[in-house]
This record gives structure tokens, sequence and C-alpha cells, in this order.
């Protein structure tokens, strides 16, 4: 029994990192293709013209570190999600972990930005700002995973532990860059 166990928890583990790999490769090709396509149209309009090949390395290293980017804030959702996971003892499967990490790097790399623009100008550049995001975040991670139908009690502790350890990251943030309210 404990080798099937064992077996399948390493199954499940690279079928997790093929998953990671598969998203990241989407992001890669899109990227790709989106770059390409408009290094093209604006080389067209240029005298000197770039060769294909040119063309094609460029908008291959554009991609790889937009996709590096996307992997390095999926791997910090998905590491909060771990320790929140571990902490409570959650007992999350692989597939939970990753479509909640790529639920919230979704929502993390669109609607929050609008919504930190939003209350950055409402209450300025302070704490405040800071808080009123991290409720937003605890709202908007509950009804993530309330969409991705999570049981009440991992919804609980996954929509209020990984804003607040986003929170955390951007107050130290806050405070590493406005060292005058320190002293």
């Amino acid at each position: 029994v404990c080798k099937v166990r064992c077996m399948n928890l390493k199954w499940n583990g690279w079928v997790g990192m093929l998953r990671i790999l598969i998203f990241l490769s989407v992001i890669f090709i899109i990227s790709f293709l989106l770059l390409f396509w408009f290094l093209r149209h604006s080389n067209k309009k240029e005298e000197k013209k770039d060769s294909l090949i040119t063309l094609f390395i460029g908008s291959a290293l554009f991609s790889l570190i937009i996709t590096a980017i996307f992997a390095f804030f999926l791997f910090v959702i998905i590491g909060s999600v771990s320790v929140i996971d571990k902490t409570f003892s959650l007992n999350l499967s692989t597939d939970q972990l990753l479509l909640i990490g790529i639920s919230l790097l979704i929502y993390w790399l669109t609607i929050d930005n609008i919504l930190e623009k939003i209350f950055e100008y409402l209450f300025g550049e302070n704490v405040f700002s800071l808080l009123f995001l991290a409720v937003s975040r605890i709202v908007s991670c509950y009804i993530i995973g309330i969409i991705i139908k999570l049981s009440a009690d991992i919804n609980t502790a996954v929509a209020i532990g990984v804003p607040l350890i986003l929170l955390v990251i951007d107050i130290l943030y806050y405070f590493k860059n406005n060292k005058s309210y320190i002293n």
C-alpha cells in the first residue's frame, strides 16, 4: 500500500510540474507571437530592415523574459498557498494547488493592478492604501475560491492567508522605499 501511495504522490508531482510547464509554454507562445508580429510590423516602417532571424531571436529572448516573470509570480503565489496549506494542514491536492495558484496569478496581474491604482489615487501612496488593497484581495480570493469550488475551510484559510502574506511583502517594500517614515 505504501509503495502505491508513494508512487501516486510522485506521479502527481510530475503531473503538476507538467501542468505548470504547459501554462508557461502557452504564455511563451502567446508572447512570442505578439512580439514577433509587433517587431515585424515596426521593422517594415524602418529604412534599414532587420533580418527575419534577428526578429525571431529578439522575439524569443523577450518572450523568455516575460515567461520568467510569469513563472516567478506563479511560484510566489503557489509558495504562499503551500505555506498556508502546511500551516493549517489543509491537505490540498496538487491539482487544487495549481488551480488556486493560476487563478490568483491571473487575478493578481489584472484586476489587482487596477484596484491598486484606484486605492493609491483615493488614499495616496501610504499604508492605508495597502490595507484597503489587502481587504479587496481577501474578498477577491474568497470569490475566486467559490468559483473554483473550494471547501469552506480551505477557501477561508487561503482567502485570508495569501493576501496577508502579500500584505507583509507590500508593507516591507513600502517601508524599504520610504525610510523617512521609520525615523
